[in-house]
């Protein structure tokens, strides 16, 4: 879950099988709004549907509890970061090896982090109001990462040493621990992409 972005996705399945909506995108910024500025506590239905501007009934159709809207923002990121993966795949050419990975990458520098405010509330908030079979789907998408990594046509090792840096750098900067300037953070996704063409 590394994005938060305020652009329209393509409408998607979501996960109780509704299309997304203009409202249903609306409702989840608004929720994420919520949680960035207030934290979990002050993440109720009213309140989404306040800032929504949109009917307690219409919120309800949408996100029946909090546990249904929890698991919608989750995967509202997962779905931007996929779409990010997927405008980097569409500026590569042919089927060189790593091309996935440096899609991975590339997506990960280049969309906006997430915010510690989000992270931390979210994590609250998933601690108190996440069912299993939501838990079951992020370890499913990360999954699929993963084999998509293994599978990259790179020695697993050597991509799995770019996984593992380009994770602990989203997450040492979501969490404030350490932030590179700008300059060395360029120098670290050059050699981190570098990585990610067959070595000999």
């Amino acid at each position: 879950m590394k994005t938060v972005k305020t652009a329209k996705v393509a409408e998607k399945a979501s996960s109780s099988g509704k299309k997304r909506s203009e409202t249903y995108d609306r409702l989840i910024q608004c929720a994420i709004n919520i949680l960035v500025n207030q934290g979990n506590e002050a993440l109720t239905l009213d309140a989404v549907a306040h800032a929504a501007e949109v009917s307690k009934g219409g919120l309800l159709y949408h996100f029946p509890n909090k546990e249904a809207l929890i698991t919608g923002i989750i995967q509202h990121l997962i779905d931007d970061f996929n779409a990010a993966i997927e405008s980097e795949l569409a500026k590569e050419k042919g089927d060189e090896p790593g091309k996935w990975l440096r899609a991975y990458v590339s997506a990960t520098f280049n969309s906006s982090q997430l915010p510690l405010a989000l992270g931390s509330s979210l994590f609250a908030a998933v601690s108190i109001s996440l069912n299993p079979e939501t838990v079951k789907h992020i370890h499913t998408q990360i999954g699929e990462w993963r084999h998509k990594l293994y599978n990259c046509g790179l020695d697993p090792v050597q991509a799995s040493i770019v996984y593992l840096a380009v994770e602990g750098l989203w997450a040492t900067e979501m969490f404030e621990l350490y932030t590179p300037n700008q300059a060395l953070r360029k120098q670290i996704l050059k050699r981190l992409l570098d990585m990610t063409y067959e070595t000999h």
